[in-house]
C-alpha cells in the first residue's frame, strides 16, 4: 500500500522538476539591448522595436530605458508609421521631461506630422500640429542644431496654411459670399503676412473693396501689396521682363497692412453687431406677436365662456 501511495507522489515531483528545468532563462537587460541594437544597425527596425519593447517591459528601470524609448520612436518614423511615431515621441517627453534629447524629439514629432500633410484643398489640421511642434523647437531650444531646421519647416507649414486660406477665400468669393471671403483674406494677411499668398490675397481684397465702394481701404490694400512686391525677389514674365509695381509705394518704413487689418476687423465687428441687433429685433418682435396672439386667444375664450 505504501508503494502504491508513494509512486504517484514521486511521479508528480519528478514531473514538476522536469518542468522547472525546461523553463527558458530570460535574457538580461544588456542582452535585450544588444540584440535590439544589432537589429537597429541592420535596418531591421521592426525587430529592433520588438526587442526594445521587451527590454522596457521586463526591465523598466534599466539604464538603457531612455535610449530604448527614443529609438523606438525614431524607428516608427523611419518605417513611416507616423501615428505610432507621434505617440511614442509624446510618451518619451512625458517620461523624460528634462532629457537632453528633447530638441530631437520635438523636431521629429513635427516631422511625423509634416509627413502626413495633405494637399491645400484638404483639411490642414496636421499641418497646424506640425507648425506647433516646430515652433516649440525654436522657442524652447533656440540654441540647438535643430532650431534652424525647424525654421525651414515652419516656413513650409505657413505657406501651406496661407495657400489653404486663399483657396477657401476664393471659394467663398465664387459663391458671392463676399463677407466670408473678405474675412478669410483678412485673416490670411494678418496671420501669414510674409507668405507668397499674401500679395495675391491683397490683390483680391483690393478688388472686393473697390466693388464695395471703399476706395480708401482698397488703396491701403494696393499699397500693402506694392510693399511686398517691392521686397520680393523679382520674377520675370513670359517675355523676360520684371513686373512693375502699379500702385504708389508708401513712405519708407511704413507698412499699410496693419492699418488695413485694423480697419477690416472694425468693419467685421460692425457687421456682426448689425446682425446681432437684427436677430435680437426679430426675436423681440416674434415674442411680442406671440404675446398678442396669446392675449387675443384668451380674450376670445373669455367671450365664449360668457
Amino acid at each position: 500500500m505504501l508503494g502504491r501511495t508513494l509512486f504517484p507522489v514521486v511521479g508528480a515531483i519528478l514531473l514538476l522538476l522536469s518542468g522547472c528545468i525546461s523553463v527558458e532563462k530570460r535574457p538580461s537587460a544588456k542582452e535585450y539591448y544588444g540584440t535590439a541594437n544589432e537589429a537597429y544597425a541592420k535596418g531591421d527596425f521592426t525587430g529592433a522595436v520588438d526587442n526594445y519593447r521587451d527590454l522596457l517591459d521586463h526591465y523598466p528601470l534599466n539604464p538603457y530605458a531612455e535610449e530604448a524609448q527614443l529609438k523606438i520612436s525614431y524607428s516608427y518614423y523611419i518605417e513611416k508609421k507616423y501615428a505610432e511615431s507621434v505617440a511614442a515621441f509624446s510618451d518619451f517627453e512625458r517620461a523624460y521631461p528634462t532629457s537632453m534629447h528633447l530638441p530631437f524629439v520635438e523636431y521629429y514629432r513635427g516631422m511625423s506630422y509634416l509627413e502626413q500633410m495633405r494637399s491645400i484643398d484638404r483639411d490642414q489640421s496636421v499641418t497646424e500640429k506640425a507648425h506647433e511642434r516646430f515652433r516649440a523647437v525654436t522657442d524652447r531650444f533656440p540654441e540647438s542644431p535643430f532650431a534652424p531646421l525647424a525654421e525651414k519647416k515652419i516656413r513650409i507649414c505657413r505657406e501651406a496654411l496661407a495657400a489653404h486660406e486663399l483657396l477657401v477665400a476664393n471659394y467663398y468669393d465664387g459663391y458671392d459670399n463676399v463677407l466670408a471671403a473678405r474675412t478669410r483674406l483678412r485673416a490670411l494677411i494678418e496671420n501669414y503676412p510674409e507668405t507668397d499668398s499674401t500679395p495675391e490675397a491683397l490683390g483680391r481684397l483690393e478688388a472686393l473693396l473697390i466693388e464695395d465702394e471703399k476706395p480708401d481701404l482698397a488703396k491701403l490694400a494696393a499699397q500693402a501689396r506694392a510693399v511686398r512686391l517691392a521686397t520680393a525677389p523679382p520674377q520675370e514674365d513670359d517675355v523676360g521682363n520684371a513686373p512693375s509695381v502699379q500702385s504708389d509705394l508708401p513712405a519708407p518704413g511704413v507698412d499699410p497692412l496693419l492699418t488695413l487689418v485694423t480697419e477690416l476687423k472694425k468693419q467685421e465687428d460692425d457687421v456682426r453687431k448689425r446682425i446681432r441687433d437684427a436677430i435680437l429685433a426679430d426675436t423681440t418682435k416674434m415674442k411680442e406677436q406671440a404675446e398678442q396672439l396669446k392675449k387675443a386667444d384668451q380674450e376670445k375664450a373669455d367671450r365664449e365662456g360668457e
